[in-house]
């Protein structure tokens, strides 16, 4: 049995960085990669047509039906709802999918008797809320849980990436085992009943990439939708994402201009604007590089003859 799906080229590159580790590439014309799973083959076709096979198809679809909204087909997959009234410590991240500014991530504790106090407070997942929610809410959790933040700025974010790994993936995994190893540090001898991790790999490619890392918690479970699956990652994109929206408000001071979220066309105009007032290595200080946007800036420059300053 096979599923397919059809996917924006958002979508699509949002696919083949959750499958980075498992991607084998060919001269094919017609297809861009596939993910060979261990019950389950992926083919990212160019036509941004997925195709799902294998043992565990269905449940590797079902990702990603629930992720883009499409119609969910009934399968085998683990149920969280066991979870939903834990005392559990939550990681989340956000940033990854934005041009400019840091990639944050936060670990956050919430007891089981803080869960309805924190519904009623409004916590839910940070892409549902409005900036301005965020931050008002973002303040009173600071004072009810317990947490820890992890910033790393887009000029930290490029050598990380040039010098260690091509890999998106493999930033998040190093920078979501700190957060969680900086938690349990404040919390000393505080009984928890599990460590979420909202799913941005499978846990087998997770701790592939800390295998040369030392103190890995390999404890974590990493769920899908993990802000539906347990409160305190919904605490922790919220943190994570005032964090977020604060080192973009410092940035802008420095540039003089309000960055933009995202990395659509008019990321891509404003970071044009950028690099004829301040030169091309500004990108370093407020962009993560490695995101395509980088090559349309250089191409666009390159194809209208504009000089800049440190372009090479």
């Amino acid at each position: 049995m096979s599923h397919t799906i059809k996917v924006s080229k958002e979508e699509l590159q949002q696919m083949l960085d959750y499958y980075s580790g498992y991607l084998i590439y060919n001269d094919n014309p017609h297809t861009i990669a596939k993910a060979k799973l261990d019950k389950a083959v992926v083919t990212f076709y160019a036509t941004n047509t997925v195709l799902f096979q294998g043992l565990e198809d269905t449940a590797e679809y079902n990702i990603w039906a629930d992720k883009f909204a499409l119609t969910h087909i009934k399968s085998e997959l683990p149920d969280y709802s066991a979870y939903e009234n834990l005392t559990a410590i939550g990681c989340d991240e956000v940033g990854t999918g934005d041009y400019f500014g840091p990639i944050v991530v936060c670990s956050a504790f919430v007891r089981s008797d803080q869960i309805t106090e924190l519904k009623k407070l409004g916590v839910k997942d940070s892409k549902l809320l409005l900036d301005d929610a965020i931050i008002d809410i973002a303040l009173k959790l600071r004072n009810i849980i317990t947490y820890s933040i992890l910033v790393l700025s887009p000029a930290k974010f490029n050598e990380l990436h040039k010098s260690n790994s091509d890999n998106l993936n493999f930033i998040k995994a190093s920078l979501h085992n700190k957060a969680i190893n900086s938690i349990l540090k404040k919390l000393e001898n505080v009984k928890y009943d599990a460590i979420l991790i909202d799913e941005f790999t499978p846990k087998e490619k997770y701790l592939e990439y800390l295998k040369k890392t030392p103190d890995v918690n390999d404890s974590v479970i990493l769920v899908p939708k993990g802000e539906k699956v347990h409160i305190s990652i919904a605490a922790a994109s919220i943190l994570a994402r005032a964090a977020f929206l604060k080192a973009m408000k410092e940035l802008s001071k420095e540039v003089q201009v309000n960055l933009l979220k995202g990395a659509s066309a008019s990321v891509d105009r404003q970071a044009i604007g950028l690099v004829k007032s301040y030169g091309f290595n500004i990108l370093n200080t407020v962009a993560k590089l490695k995101f395509a946007n980088t090559e349309k800036i250089k191409k666009y420059i390159k194809d209208n003859n504009i000089k800049v300053r440190d372009m090479k």
